[in-house]
């Protein structure tokens, strides 16, 4: 074999068990005692440590860049970078083109990923405009499933990122087409009332505040309740499925739970800031920084955040992603109304939220981690049983970790262009030591030690 990892805890979504793992040609090809296995060319003793699936992170921004004149190419090796030294493995990021429609740069764009990522991805398609609208059919033909439609952006955000205002008929005709599609299609939503944002934001910004709580509350948390209600009233007309992005409303929990009874076809993602952020006491580098608030959704309350909590241990929140962006402190500037959105480099924190917030802190057990980070993930998009678990004829995609370590973290212990983190100084106590991508080994105590361009796009 080329590899074996022994003396781990090997973790899947339903059980932990003590196991070696035997790895060739980028597969696992066995599960098994050590004893059992055959002499390898490489091993890893993983003693005291666990080994689970690669988190599978299905929201980033990486493209994000491109709004700043910073090209794709040079964003992915940074990005996918960090990701890989947070246990991430493979990672999809949304793209868009308005007037031209996505497919015409498609090609070009999966070269610049395979070319400069570290790990393995794919991308969704925002549907932006009506160009983007009829390629839906194509885009499904060739590979893409995850079709965004940005219900939350009108005004001067949406405007400074080229995003004509989208209306609710724009968003049923988008489900209609896709429903046609079958799995593993889906639309999806950043579920924000803007319309009331926007009439919110009005007497706020001429007042001239510029501290955090401005940009809260012009997006309270009634603005993202009453359009997670449409979205999913649409979905239903249609009969479209829906994942509903970074959800980050305790209500939303409930709300998507009895949906979820009533036989709905609803994914519900949220992120590792929304789980551990709030504007109740905001952490130091907002506090300094207040411009780093400015993100949509907002982060909330307290009380939100132990909803979320409590909806991943119940089983409601089904995904985690991050909803990374590489923007840096220049970028954002120092106007809350001016700046770009986005709460910086997350993918790389997913992980480490979930082990030290969530498992030794008993909200959740190590299964669940595998379960919203790997395995629901893989299944969402058609991934499984390739990706998404440990498995004979699964792809060798394993991140171990140590659920003993202690790290306090940094901006500088990212690849990020993302200067600044809202986790800086942060305490973790569980951590991704080892990061494996089809049995090769791309991030090692906190070291990148794989290569660009070893990443693969996952759907031709």
């Amino acid at each position: 074999m080329d590899l074996v990892i022994k003396n781990g805890k090997v973790v899947t979504h339903s059980e932990t068990i003590s196991a070696a793992i035997g790895i060739d040609g980028g597969k696992i090809v066995a599960i098994a005692p050590a004893e059992m296995m055959p002499e390898a060319k490489r091993v890893i003793d993983a003693s005291g440590k666990h080994v689970l699936p690669g988190a599978i992170d299905l929201h980033t921004h990486i493209a994000y860049g491109e709004y700043f004149q910073i090209p794709f190419a040079k964003t992915v090796p940074t990005e996918t970078g960090t990701a890989a030294l947070g246990g991430v493995t493979s990672v999809a990021t949304y793209m868009r083109r308005v007037k031209t429609g996505l497919l015409h740069h498609l090609d070009d764009l999966k070269r610049d990923f395979e070319n400069n990522s570290y790990i393995d991805g794919f991308f969704h398609m925002m549907v932006a405009d009506e160009v983007n609208l009829e390629q839906i059919t194509e885009a499904s033909a060739r590979g893409i499933s995850g079709f965004k439609f940005m219900m939350g952006y009108k005004g001067p955000q949406a405007a400074a990122l080229g995003i004509p205002p989208i209306d609710d008929g724009f968003v049923l005709e988008g489900f209609n087409r896709i429903k046609k599609l079958g799995f593993p299609s889906y639309g999806m939503t950043h579920c924000e009332n803007i319309d009331i944002s926007l009439w919110l934001r009005k007497p706020i910004e001429a007042s001239g505040r510029q501290d955090a709580q401005a940009w809260f509350d012009t997006r309270p948390n009634f603005v993202e309740e009453e359009c997670i209600h449409r979205a999913m009233f649409l979905a239903k007309v249609a009969g479209c499925p829906l994942y509903i992005v970074h959800n980050t409303i305790k209500e939303s929990v409930d709300i998507i739970a009895r949906a979820k009874a009533e036989g709905a076809k609803v994914v519900m993602e949220t992120c590792p800031q929304y789980l551990t952020h709030n504007n109740d006491e905001l952490v130091p580098v907002i506090r300094e920084n207040p411009v780093f608030a400015n993100v949509n959704p907002p982060i909330r309350g307290k009380a939100d955040n132990q909803r979320l909590w409590e909806g991943i241990r119940d089983g409601v929140v089904d995904t985690i992603g991050s909803d990374h962006v590489c923007v840096t402190k220049e970028l954002k500037g120092k106007d809350m109304w001016k700046a770009p959105m986005g709460m910086g480099n997350c993918t790389q924190l997913i992980l480490p939220v979930m082990l030290s917030e969530g498992v030794n802190k008993g909200r959740i057990s190590l299964e669940k981690v595998v379960e919203v980070c790997s395995y629901n993930p893989a299944r969402v998009f058609g991934l499984y049983p390739r990706k998404g678990t440990v498995a004979v004829g699964s792809d060798a995609d394993l991140v171990i970790v140590d659920m003993d370590k202690r790290v306090r973290f940094s901006h500088t212990m990212s690849t990020s262009l993302c200067d600044w983190n809202i986790y800086e100084d942060w305490d973790f106590r569980g951590y991704p030591v080892t990061t494996l991508v089809r049995g090769e080994i791309v991030a090692d105590g906190g070291k990148l030690v794989g290569k660009p361009g070893y990443g693969r796009y996952l759907y031709n």
